[in-house]
């Protein structure tokens, strides 16, 4: 008896959450598909109903991590200004970092993609595009000026700093940076009012 289409699903999203923790903590290349699938509690077996090949489960987990991001779960509480800082700061935070809840896929995966085939590169692509897009609506509603530009600048520096204090071994050093990107980011906000 074939499993039913939710049985089927939800062995795709357990496949997703453990592909997304895996290659966000070690990237793609130090990750195999049996690692993946002995994290999500099934046989190595069962991808192949799933997906393809190792490189479209990483497609489909940059896409999963982006639907399950802090920005994509929290952008409709969003009304005033000081619940997008909030959001800033929640990312620009060592909780993040330390990848202690969901990892944003843009920040974590940024150097991993760069290698990754062009396949990978246009799902990492449009995933930046679709946030940046949601981002700059979201500042557009908050009457802040250039919001498309201001989205760019805030999305890449927030990027920018979890990407590098993650490669760091010196926690005050990553809290510099990420405070110091806080600041940056928060003076850009109130220039944009």
């Amino acid at each position: 008896m074939p499993y039913s289409i939710e049985h089927k699903q939800h062995s795709q999203e357990r496949i997703l959450a453990a592909a997304v923790d895996l290659f966000c903590r070690f990237g793609f290349d130090k990750i195999s598909v049996a690692q993946v699938m002995k994290q999500a509690n099934m046989t190595h077996g069962a991808f192949y109903a799933h997906f393809k090949s190792k490189s479209m489960l990483y497609a489909q987990a940059i896409k999963h991590a982006a639907v399950h991001s802090l920005w994509t779960r929290e952008q409709h509480n969003i009304s005033q200004l000081s619940d997008f800082k909030y959001l800033i700061e929640s990312y620009l935070s060592l909780g993040h970092v330390n990848q202690l809840g969901s990892p944003c896929p843009l920040a974590f995966l940024v150097t991993d993609v760069a290698h990754s085939e062009p396949a990978v590169r246009e799902v990492y692509q449009q995933t930046l595009q679709s946030m940046l897009s949601s981002m700059a609506k979201q500042l557009e509603q908050l009457d802040l000026k250039n919001p498309s530009a201001l989205a760019q600048q805030i999305m890449t520096s927030m990027i920018g700093a979890v990407s590098v204090a993650r490669t760091l071994s010196d926690e005050q050093l990553q809290l510099s940076i990420l405070n110091n990107a806080k600041t940056v980011l928060f003076n850009q906000l109130k220039a944009n009012e």
